[in-house]
């Protein structure tokens, strides 16, 4: 196996800045795209739900790889901790750091990274989320990926994943398929389709085992609309 060149990523590892899926052009973009996910997405329950969870006992360090237009990192920010935010678009986190300058915030870091090219020291984070995040990138490297969380969470450090993860039984993909779009206003249904058809969501099963051999145990998953499963692991 070939490597790149020095001091740059191996030739065969994965390229997630390389995106998938929609990649945003500019600032203006993102900020529309953030008024049409809060059309049918409650993003501050979303927000205390997944914090409420971490359970964190005071103040804390938190990794978010995917932070999108920030609004996690800004509500875990004002809940008094320290955050890492990472994101593979730099327009993404030029919006996100925006929102968080316009609203005195000062507990985040943000980073231009994801899950396989963000360096931290075993151990430096108590908690650990990602939503809509992890289904950019193959099953191979989610597992990479997965393992990379695990290593830098401190022990009982919790993890959060959100995500699209299908079910179906026997050759029942064809109604499952049309369920999840269905399930999107009729607005977005259009990325519904692409995301089905060229992004990476696995199964229940798939990313479960996942999970546990990346050395988490799975405390519960949730399942809610759209696919979305929310899992909330220990490490």
């Amino acid at each position: 196996m070939g490597e790149g060149e020095k001091g740059r990523r191996p030739a065969w590892e994965w390229d997630e800045i390389r995106q998938v899926g929609t990649d945003y052009a500019d600032v203006a973009e993102v900020e529309r795209y953030d008024r049409r996910m809060g059309e049918f997405r409650d993003f501050a329950a979303e927000d205390a739900s997944i914090l409420e969870e971490l359970a964190l006992p005071g103040p804390g360090r938190v990794l978010e790889i995917g932070t999108g237009t920030g609004h996690f990192a800004r509500a875990a920010a004002k809940a008094g901790h320290r955050v890492t935010a990472a994101d593979v678009s730099a327009v993404m986190l030029e919006y996100a750091a925006s929102r968080a300058r316009d609203e005195g915030l000062h507990g985040i870091g943000f980073r231009r990274a994801g899950f396989l090219t963000l360096p931290c020291e075993p151990g430096s984070f108590d908690a650990a989320v990602s939503v809509a995040a992890l289904h950019h990138l193959p099953d191979l490297w989610k597992a990479v990926a997965l393992r990379n969380v695990y290593r830098a969470l401190r022990p009982g450090g919790r993890f959060v994943l959100r995500d699209v993860v299908f079910s179906w039984s026997g050759d029942n993909h064809p109604a499952c398929f049309e369920s999840f779009i269905g399930s999107f206003p009729e607005s977005t249904r259009g990325g519904a389709v692409v995301h089905a058809a060229r992004e990476y969501s696995t199964l229940d099963w798939i990313m479960e085992g996942l999970l546990r051999r990346s050395g988490f145990r799975i405390v519960r998953a949730v399942t809610g609309e759209s696919c979305l499963v929310r899992y909330l692991c220990e490490k």
